[in-house]
């Protein structure tokens, strides 16, 4: 839904990076009612002290400019690919680099080895959702696809980093900290584009068109509770899962022209839950 409704007002404004600029400020200011919270606030204090002392690296703060990448590549994409084949390829990015960050620990929790299981977890996973686009209809354009690639890493890495600070602090704090790294991120990018004469629609009147970054901070605020637990490959798989349960409902109800609700999306949805399974490593 995040990235559909970014996707509909970068159509509107005629720019991808405007459109994730609305959607970091809304997610700025939902996580922002954390702070309302002393504990919230007294681990930002403790936070803070650690990056000053050395303790904890300033490197491992940037989630939310990886977080920046993925958005402003979902709101440039999705209008020219479709959500479709968007998810297509982002949840092969993601899965492909979920296991390598799992391999190497980089979210802080335990490292978890390429089995075989979770290999067959990542293509059963691709299988799924190449499955459940099967009457795509569209023209495929390399190079949005490219830049959903490396969207698909940087969301992998986003979550890993953001796992770290979670360690470090608690969930609340890490998904706080993303939005406002990410909203000056995309910032800066916004200034240069204007300095090279860049221009924008005028703001359309959808109130529904700006609440991206409230669903961006519930996903924020969700993988940074779980990360570290689950690891980065069974969250990706668990959310995508989600993601095709929840777009048959939606296309039911909303149908959409580039997805036909059929057995092929079902279906896709099944092996997206065995993958799930498979990934968990559950005996």
């Amino acid at each position: 839904m995040q990235a559909g409704i970014s996707g509909q007002l970068a159509h509107e404004l005629n720019d991808g990076i405007m459109a994730a600029l609305i959607s970091n400020i809304g997610g700025t200011i939902f996580t922002g009612l954390f702070l309302l919270n002393p504990e919230v606030r007294r681990k930002c204090k403790k936070l803070f002290q650690d990056v000053v002392s050395g303790k904890f690296a300033k490197w491992q703060l940037l989630g939310g400019v990886a977080g920046a990448i993925y958005i402003a590549t979902a709101s440039s994409t999705v209008s020219i690919i479709g959500t479709g084949l968007f998810t297509v390829v982002l949840v092969a990015s993601q899965n492909m680099s979920g296991i390598v960050v799992d391999r190497f620990g980089l979210s802080s929790g335990s490292r978890k080895k390429i089995t075989p299981k979770r290999s067959i977890a990542a293509v059963i996973g691709i299988a799924a959702v190449l499955l459940s686009v099967t009457d795509f209809q569209g023209k495929i354009l390399w190079i949005p696809i490219v830049a959903v690639v490396m969207a698909g890493v940087a969301v992998t890495v986003q979550f890993a980093l953001n796992g770290r600070v979670t360690k470090a602090a608690n969930s609340q704090v890490s998904a706080f900290i993303n939005f406002p790294m990410s909203m000056i991120t995309v910032c800066i990018t916004l200034f240069v584009m204007n300095l090279f004469g860049k221009t924008w629609n005028t703001w359309p009147n959808q109130w529904w068109l700006y609440t991206a970054g409230f669903l961006g901070a519930v996903v924020v605020f969700l993988a940074a509770a779980t990360i570290r637990t689950l690891g980065v490959l069974l969250f990706g798989l668990a959310s995508v899962a989600g993601q095709l349960i929840t777009s048959i409902a939606l296309d039911v109800i909303l149908p959409n022209a580039n997805i036909n609700v059929g057995w092929a999306l079902i279906s896709g949805a099944g092996l997206m839950l065995l993958a799930v399974y498979l990934a968990s490593d559950l005996r």
